[in-house]
C-alpha cells in the first residue's frame, strides 16, 4: 500500500536527508509562487500530500507530484506535478488544484467505516460480500489503511478516506477502495459515499484490448481445440538436447513473431546494470532462488483456469533446471492444439518481460519511478511488484476469453498482472448446391453461440426461411415456430433484427434445425455481422453463420418461389496464442510503463481522460522494440499480424498500418473525435471510447518522431545506449510522459515532448519536433481543449513564427552574450535592415516572453539588452526580424 504524507509532515521529519527535502520545499515554494496565476488561495496549497518524489538520475530532474488536502483529506483528481532542475529552478508545473476548496466541503466524520465501505463497494462492482476481512496495515481513515483480500479480491484491499469533486462544485467524502476481482477481468479503484455506501466514481486499473477478430467471450466447447489435449507436463527442458546453461528458447529482442523471424537460443540475457544477478533472483545474492519462469522482474506461468493464482504442482511455470535451460519444443501448424506449445508460450513470455524490464530501465523507467521488481536492489522506490504474467489465459475456463490482452497497473509497490489469451480464426466453406442458378460459394461468418462446424462436421441439407408466427415471421423472434415441422431436420434461415443472435439460434433449435443461416441486413456490406449472443443460450447445440443481404435476398426469392435451396457448410477452426505476438507483449507491458510515469509511481489514475494516449505509447512501445537495423520509416507496419493470422505485411489491429508515408498512413489530429475515432457503444450498451484508435493517432505521432530523430542521428542497434536517433526518441517519450500533466491530452503530450528535449538536449531538436507534430495537425496554432473532451480540439499544421519559411540568416551574424545567461544578455547584429529590427526571445513551446524594437544602427553599435531574470532556467531562442530576414540564435538561461 503506498500512503502520500503531507509536505509540511515531511518537512518536519528530524534528519530528513537534504537532497529529499529541498525539492519538497521547492515544489511548494512553486505552486505558492505562482498561486495567482493558478486562481488559488494559500490554504488550497498548504496542506498538499505528496504521492511520489524522485530525482532522475539522468538528467537531474526532481520530480514532485502532489495532491491537494482539505481538513487533512486528500481530494480525489486535485492534483499538481512541479520538476525542478537541480538548481531549483522550475522546469515544468501543472495544477489541478481546486480554488477555495474548503469552502465546498461537507461533512468530514464518515458514517460508514471502512470494513463497511468494502463491502459497499463490492456490493456495487458485482462483487460477493467480503468475509472475514482483517486489517493487515493500520493506518488512520485520511492515511489509508489495508485489508486483506477478503475472500473477495486477488490482492489486499487498500482504504482511504477522500474528498471527490462532483458536478457542482461541492466536494463529497467518500471512501477510497481498490478490489481486484477474482475473474481477472478487472483492477477497481472505486468510490463510496461515505454516509450512504453508493458508488460514485470508478476507475479499472485493467487496461484490455478487446482485439475482436471474431467474438471475445465464447462457451468453453467453442474453443475445444484448446483444451483438447493435456497440458504440458511442468517437467524441466527437452532432454537429450545440448543447450547452454542460462538460455532461453525465444524470438529475441526486435523479432516480433513467428512470422518475423527465427526462434533462437539466447544465453545470458540478463542485463547486468538493471538486473545484476540475473532474471531468477529475488534477493539481491549471487544464485538463483527460482529454476522456473520466475524471478525479480516477473513471475510467467499459464492461467489456462482463469484462476489468477499461482500453484505450484497444478499451475505451470516451465522449470529450466539447475541450469536454467529454457528449451522447449513448439509447433507452429496451425492444427496444432495451443496447449501443445504451452512450454514454449510461458518461457517467451517470462523472456519478453524481462527484456522489456532491463531495455526501459536504461531510458528512465527505473527502480525510483515506479518500476516493476519484487526488489528493489537500490533501495529507491517501492518494491514487491514483479508483474504477474499470464499465459494462455482462460483457454479453459468455463467462459472461455479470446482475441484479447491486457495489463492492470496498481500503483507503485503492488503486483501489476498481464494476461495473454488465444486468438482464434475460423475458415468456412459454404456453398449452395441447389438449384443451379444461385450454385456457389457464400461469404460468410460464423457465429459464437453452439458449436463450431469443424467440431460438428459438413452440415447439408435445405434452407427453410422460419414463420415464428408474427407480423415479421421471418425474424425468428417468437419462440414457437408456425413452420417447425418444416424447419425440422433441414437450415433454418432467417432474417437479422428486432432480438439478438442468440434468442435466433436457440428457438431454431428448439423447432428442430439442423443450422441457422442469419441474413444480414446491412445494406450494401461486403463483410456479414460478426454474430455473438446476449441471451441464455445454455445448451445450443446447432452452429450458426451470417451472410450478406443480397445473397440472402436471392435465396429468399428462389424459396418464394418454390424452389428448392441447397447448402453444404463446413468450416476449420485454427487457434493462435497471444504469448508469440511480442508486439502485444510489448504493448501491454507498455501499458504499465506509462501508467506510473504519469502522474508519479503513486497514482495510477493519470490516463482516465477521454483524450489519454496509453494506447498510442504502447503501440510506439511495441514498435520500437521490434525495429531492426535496414528498416525503413516509409514500410508499413501492422500490430498484432502474428495473432490475428495475418502475413507480416498485414493491416494488424489498427485502422491502417503504421508508417511515415500519408499516404499509406494518413493520421492527424483532426480525426480524433470523427467516425471510428470517436465513441461506440459496447454489447453491454454502455458508451465507449474508442482508445485504440485515438491511441492510433498519437503512436503514428510518435513513430513519424522516431524516424526523424534516426534520420538525423542514424539507428543504433543498441537499444540500451544513448546515441543513435531510436534511443534518442524513446528517451524523450519516457521523459515526456514524467513531464506531462495528469490526464494529459495530445497537446500537453506535444509540450512535455518539447520540454524533455529542451532538458535532455539543450534543445537540439525543437525544430525537427515542431515539424514532426505540424505535420499530423499538433502545430503552434492546433488547440486542445479539454482533455476529457474528444470533439473540442482544432488541429493545425503550421510551425511557431521562429521556424517559419521567412528567409533565414546564418545565425554567425547574431552576437548573444553572455551564453549561458543569467540576468541579462546583450543582443548585437551588423545586418542592415530598413525597417525598425523586432528583437523577441521565444520559448522552445513558441511562447514570446520577451519582444522590443530598434534601429539597425543601435543593434549594430551598443546593441540592445534583454532581461532573462525571471525566466525559469531553460533553452531559448532569440529572434531577430529585420527587412532582410530573420536571426535565431539559442540561448540557454541558468541561474
Amino acid at each position: 500500500m503506498a500512503r502520500t504524507l503531507a509536505v509540511a509532515a515531511l518537512l518536519a521529519v528530524p534528519g530528513l536527508a537534504a537532497a529529499q527535502n529541498a525539492p519538497l520545499e521547492q515544489a511548494l515554494g512553486a505552486l505558492k509562487a505562482r498561486q495567482s496565476s493558478l486562481g488559488l488561495l494559500s490554504v488550497d496549497i498548504a496542506d498538499a500530500a505528496v504521492t511520489s518524489q524522485y530525482t532522475d538520475k539522468s538528467n537531474g530532474i526532481s520530480h514532485v507530484y502532489l495532491r491537494q488536502r482539505v481538513q487533512g483529506v486528500e481530494v480525489y483528481g486535485a492534483v499538481a506535478d512541479v520538476h525542478l532542475t537541480q538548481a531549483g529552478k522550475i522546469a515544468g508545473l501543472h495544477s489541478s488544484f481546486l480554488t477555495n476548496a474548503a469552502a465546498q466541503a461537507r461533512n468530514a466524520t464518515p458514517s460508514l467505516t471502512a470494513g463497511q465501505a468494502v463491502a459497499a463497494a463490492a456490493k456495487a462492482l458485482g462483487m460477493p460480500a467480503p468475509r472475514n476481512l482483517d486489517i493487515r496495515k493500520a493506518g488512520s481513515a485520511t492515511e489509508g489503511m489495508e485489508f486483506n483480500d477478503g475472500g473477495i479480491s486477488l490482492d489486499k484491499i487498500p482504504v482511504k478516506l477522500m474528498y471527490l469533486p462532483l458536478a457542482d462544485g461541492s466536494l463529497r467524502l467518500v471512501w477510497d477502495v481498490t478490489l481486484a476481482p477474482l475473474n481477472g477481468e478487472h483492477y477497481w479503484n472505486a468510490r463510496v459515499d461515505a454516509a450512504t455506501g453508493e458508488l460514485l466514481d470508478k476507475t479499472d486499473y485493467t487496461i484490455s484490448e478487446s482485439f475482436s477478430v471474431s467474438s471475445l467471450i465464447r462457451p468453453i466447447a467453442q474453443a475445444a481445440s484448446a483444451a483438447a489435449q493435456p497440458a504440458s507436463a511442468p517437467g524441466t527442458a527437452t532432454a537429450g538436447k545440448p543447450t547452454a546453461a542460462n538460455t532461453y528458447n525465444v524470438w529475441p529482442l526486435t523479432v516480433e513473431s513467428p512470422s518475423h523471424g527465427t526462434r533462437q537460443l539466447v544465453a545470458n540475457p540478463a542485463d547486468a546494470t538493471f538486473s545484476p544477478f540475473g532474471w531468477h533472483d529475488v534477493d539481491g545474492v549471487a544464485g538463483a532462488e527460482y529454476t522456473i519462469t520466475r524471478g525479480n522482474n516477473v513471475h510467467a506461468y499459464d492461467d489456462r483456469s482463469n484462476r489468477n493464482v499461482y500453484t505450484a504442482g497444478t499451475t505451470l511455470s516451465p522449470d529450466g533446471g539447475a541450469n536454467l535451460e529454457f528449451d522447449f519444443p513448439f509447433n507452429d501448424a496451425l492444427t496444432a492444439p495451443a496447449v501443445s506449445n504451452l512450454n514454449a508460450a510461458v518461457v517467451n513470455l517470462f523472456y519478453w518481460n524481462n527484456l522489456m524490464h532491463d531495455v526501459m530501465a536504461y531510458k528512465g523507467f527505473d527502480e525510483v519511478s515506479g518500476n516493476f521488481q519484487a526488489k528493489n536492489y537500490g533501495g529507491t522506490g517501492l518494491g514487491n511488484d514483479d508483474v504477474r504474467a499470464e499465459a494462455q489465459d482462460a483457454s479453459t475456463a468455463t467462459t472461455v476469453s479470446l482475441n484479447n490482452a491486457n495489463f492492470s497497473t496498481p500503483v507503485d509497490g503492488s503486483r501489476p498482472r498481464m494476461q495473454m489469451y488465444l486468438w482464434d480464426k475460423s475458415e468456412l466453406a459454404i456453398n449452395i448446391t441447389a438449384p443451379s442458378t444461385l450454385a456457389g460459394s457464400l461469404v460468410a461468418t460464423e457465429g459464437s453461440i453452439g458449436r463450431k462446424l469443424n467440431r460438428v462436421g459438413p452440415v447439408t441439407g435445405n434452407l427453410v426461411l422460419v414463420n415464428d408466427g408474427t407480423t415479421t415471421p421471418s425474424l425468428g423472434c417468437n419462440t414457437t415456430y408456425a413452420n417447425a415441422a418444416d424447419v425440422s431436420g433441414n437450415i433454418a434461415l432467417v432474417d437479422r433484427g428486432t432480438c439478438n443472435f442468440g434468442l435466433k439460434v436457440k428457438n431454431a433449435q428448439l423447432a428442430g434445425a439442423r443450422m441457422v443461416v442469419v441474413i444480414d441486413n446491412a445494406v450494401g456490406g461486403t463483410v456479414p455481422v460478426s454474430m455473438g449472443g446476449s441471451a441464455d443460450t445454455v445448451g445450443v447445440r446447432i452452429p450458426s453463420i451470417a451472410i450478406l443481404k443480397v445473397d440472402g435476398d436471392r435465396i429468399k426469392a428462389a424459396l418464394q418461389a418454390g424452389q428448392t435451396v441447397s447448402i453444404t457448410a463446413s468450416g476449420n477452426y485454427y487457434m493462435r496464442d497471444g504469448d508469440f505476438d511480442n508486439g502485444i507483449v510489448a504493448h501491454e507491458y507498455g501499458h504499465g510503463i506509462s501508467t506510473r510515469l504519469t502522474g508519479g509511481p503513486g497514482n495510477s489514475s493519470c490516463l482516465s481522460s477521454a483524450e489519454q494516449m496509453g494506447e498510442g505509447w504502447s503501440d510506439f512501445f511495441a514498435l520500437w522494440m521490434t525495429t531492426k537495423p535496414g528498416d525503413v520509416s516509409t514500410t508499413g507496419r501492422g500490430i498484432g499480424t502474428y495473432a490475428s493470422f495475418e502475413p507480416v505485411t498485414g493491416g494488424g489491429i489498427r485502422p491502417t498500418r503504421y508508417s511515415t508515408d500519408m499516404k499509406l498512413n494518413p493520421a492527424t489530429y483532426a480525426l480524433v473525435g470523427t467516425g471510428i475515432y470517436n465513441t461506440y457503444v459496447d454489447a453491454a450498451g454502455q458508451t465507449r471510447n474508442q482508445v485504440h484508435n485515438i491511441g492510433y493517432i498519437w503512436a503514428t505521432t510518435l513513430w513519424d518522431l522516431n524516424w526523424a530523430l534516426i534520420d538525423k542521428y542514424g539507428y543504433n542497434a543498441d537499444l540500451k545506449a544513448n546515441t543513435g536517433g531510436n534511443n534518442v526518441a524513446l528517451r524523450l517519450v519516457l521523459d515526456g510522459c514524467k513531464l506531462q500533466p495528469c490526464n494529459p491530452g495530445f497537446l500537453d503530450g506535444r509540450n512535455a515532448i518539447l520540454k524533455a528535449d529542451s532538458i535532455n538536449n539543450k534543445g537540439a531538436n525543437s525544430g525537427l519536433i515542431w515539424r514532426v507534430f505540424a505535420r499530423r495537425g499538433m502545430g503552434f496554432s492546433a488547440v486542445q481543449g479539454s482533455s476529457s473532451v474528444l470533439t473540442d480540439q482544432t488541429a493545425a499544421y503550421d510551425l511557431p513564427a521562429i521556424l517559419s519559411s521567412s528567409k533565414q540568416l546564418n545565425e554567425k551574424l547574431l552576437e548573444v552574450y553572455p551564453n549561458p545567461a543569467n540576468g541579462q544578455v546583450l543582443v548585437r547584429t551588423q545586418v542592415s535592415s530598413t525597417a525598425p529590427v523586432q528583437v523577441e526571445m521565444v520559448s522552445l513551446l513558441g511562447q514570446r516572453v520577451s519582444v522590443q524594437t530598434a534601429s539597425a544602427a543601435r543593434l549594430q553599435q551598443e546593441g540592445v539588452t534583454l532581461n532573462t531574470a525571471k525566466l525559469a532556467a531553460g533553452v531559448y531562442m532569440v529572434r531577430l526580424t529585420t527587412s532582410e530576414g530573420i536571426i535565431t540564435k539559442k540561448v540557454v538561461v541558468q541561474h
